[in-house]
């Protein structure tokens, strides 16, 4: 017998907190999630089953891989509120992410930094990369067109200094942030897995202000394009 679990549903959501993905938890069970919810635990839902994971890339990819190790799934997405870099994909908007990038795992050396590629301990291209990035399947649903494909990158920390932030930007041409998406898309690739990363803009990346993040806006616009893949995919 397979130590692997046959799950009664295909489709298993991740996200790094219980509130990103609260509104869809409590239709999909009849049960209300808040806040971190309880890491790498596992709540069925109708058509789906949540995964969260709790915040960083450790915490993901540890989580993510014991979820498909354990159990089976056709599909995975990720969905949760992300930084944005550009007014082009303003806050309350929804994007596909379609390339993710460690942004800041590396070393810095005489006033520069130098990621794993700089340093020689990775190759461009080498399996899961594509050049230095993390490469998406292309998923197309009804739910989708018209959203906006970007690059997001992913990091250990909020960025909110000025330099960080032209750093970041001048070197990987972000539209996005977020702190676990390349350790999901990393887990997927390896697992051979489809999957999708939805990301919501709750903030304008910029001096660290969190009077100024819209969380219960983003929530709700990742809401009604989650509930859509969902029934779609």
């Amino acid at each position: 017998m397979s130590d692997i679990e046959t799950a009664d549903v295909t489709t298993l959501i991740v996200s790094a907190t219980a509130t990103e993905v609260a509104p869809l938890v409590e239709r999909e069970t009849g049960s209300r999630l808040t806040g971190m919810g309880e890491p790498g635990g596992i709540v069925q839902g109708n058509r789906c089953d949540f995964l969260i994971t709790g915040v960083g890339q450790v915490a993901c990819a540890a989580h993510l891989s014991r979820a498909l190790m354990s159990r089976k799934y056709s599909r995975v997405v990720q969905a949760g509120i992300a930084g944005s870099f550009t007014p082009d994909i303003p806050i309350g908007s929804v994007a596909v992410v379609s390339e993710e990038g460690f942004a800041d795992v590396g070393a810095e050396s005489h006033g520069s930094f130098l990621d794993l590629f700089d340093m020689g301990l990775l190759s461009e291209g080498s399996h899961p990369f594509s050049g230095r990035f993390l490469v998406a399947p292309s998923v197309e649903l009804p739910s989708l067109r018209g959203l906006p494909r970007v690059r997001s990158i992913t990091v250990n920390r909020v960025l909110s200094e000025s330099h960080s932030i032209a750093w970041a930007r001048d070197r990987y041409s972000p539209s996005l942030v977020n702190m676990e998406g390349a350790a999901f898309f990393y887990v997927a690739l390896l697992h051979q897995v489809p999957f999708l990363e939805l990301r919501s803009v709750s903030d304008m990346v910029g001096p660290r202000d969190k009077s100024t993040w819209r969380i219960a806006e983003a929530v709700d616009a990742l809401d009604s394009i989650l509930t859509r893949v969902v029934g779609e995919w």
